[in-house]
């Protein structure tokens, strides 16, 4: 059976990429961590020499991703069935992606098993990458090491001074310790025996990670008092190339969050596992009483940030946390995002898009019959 686990390929899937419509021509880039490396493999029409340039295999599939991702409409059923059909034809590609690289990956990248102290955060953040490219070569379609390729940086960086300006502590990468994953780009970690929460920002076309550092900031430092039950900022994540994220308290979250847990609880009649890496799982009960009092402090929280003039923005059940030591319910998350469903388009951003999320989270909440 260890035989087994250890063939066994399985990368994840970390990011995907294209050039964009400004560049010189269409490219994508698949994105995998495999075994602790991060394999970056490019589709391009910019064929190597010694390659095929007569209609290049790896040419087709950049037609293909490049049609899917153009929408003709600009209401939001068109966009959203241009998102559907672009991650279509991505995942349909993939499997041939994987399916040519699986031996380089393997060659390149054996299974090690992790031993010592528990990595650094620098670790986590830039481990060693690798860029491929899928090329045609007599017609076949394979792949090729580019050792002459820069190695793209995915993090972002804070560039403003009214966020660099606030009075908070900066913490080096490589003097924290990440104890787990709790999502992509959001770690537990350990900061000079404190834990506690790093969040990185990522390169996105909107500047989420600073948006959110200001609301958190503002929320603690308001005349009228920090909030219960809102993340309270505790530094800066400084990196050699600046400022890549921000450290907040540590919520040890009962399945990781609400939504989670309310899937749970319908599946299971009530008993809902604690989280994964908490000692001692024993299951729990979500009753009558204690949903309600989930609701009450939510939209105690939601008026408190509007009192205070701060939008939560992406608001919806998965953005709730339930404190398994206190049964507190947390609003955190205000980075901007609007996940479809729980807000109309034209309210995000707005006190009324964040009251009508309140209002689906409430019902979400009163539905779960146990």
């Amino acid at each position: 059976m260890a035989a087994q686990s250890r063939s066994t390929f399985d990368p994840v899937r970390s990011g995907g990429r294209c050039s964009g419509y400004d560049a010189e021509f269409y490219t994508f880039n698949y994105v995998y961590q495999y075994n602790n490396i991060i394999f970056d493999i490019l589709l391009s029409p910019d064929t190597p020499p010694g390659y095929d340039t007569a209609n290049p295999i790896e040419r087709l599939y950049l037609q293909t991703l490049e049609s899917a991702g153009q929408c003709d409409g600009d209401n939001e059923e068109d966009i959203q069935r241009m998102f559907e059909e672009a991650n279509r034809a991505e995942a349909e590609i993939e499997k041939d992606v994987l399916e040519v690289c699986k031996s380089t990956m393997q060659a390149l990248a054996p299974r090690t098993e992790a031993v010592g102290e528990k990595p650094s955060l620098h670790s986590w953040m830039y481990p060693k990458t690798i860029n491929l490219q899928l090329v045609t070569k007599q017609g076949i379609l394979t792949v090729v090491k580019r050792d002459d390729l820069p190695i793209h940086d995915s993090h972002a960086y804070i560039m403003d001074p009214q966020v660099l300006a606030f009075n908070l502590p900066r913490h080096e990468i490589s003097d924290i310790q990440v104890i787990a994953r709790l999502y992509p780009f959001v770690y537990k970690v350990n900061v000079k025996g404190q834990t506690v929460v790093a969040k990185l920002g990522r390169s996105e076309p909107h500047d989420s990670m600073t948006d959110e550092i200001k609301k958190l900031y503002g929320v603690q430092t308001s005349a009228q008092g920090p909030l219960a039950r809102v993340p309270q900022l505790q530094g800066f994540v400084s990196s050699p190339m600046g400022i890549v994220g921000f450290l907040t308290n540590y919520i040890p979250s009962l399945c990781h969050n609400l939504e989670y847990a309310l899937a749970c609880a319908r599946v299971t009649g009530g008993a809902v596992p604690k989280n994964k890496d908490a000692p001692s799982p024993p299951a729990i009960t979500i009753s009558k009483a204690r949903k309600e009092n989930w609701t009450r402090q939510i939209q105690e929280t939601l008026q408190s940030l509007h009192a205070r003039d701060v939008i939560w923005g992406d608001a919806k059940l998965a953005n709730v946390l339930i404190d398994e030591v206190t049964d507190d319910a947390w609003i955190v998350d205000f980075g901007g995002g609007n996940t479809q469903g729980w807000i109309e388009r034209d309210l995000h951003g707005t006190k009324a898009g964040d009251l009508q999320a309140l209002d689906r989270i409430t019902a979400e909440l009163a539905a779960v019959r146990l």
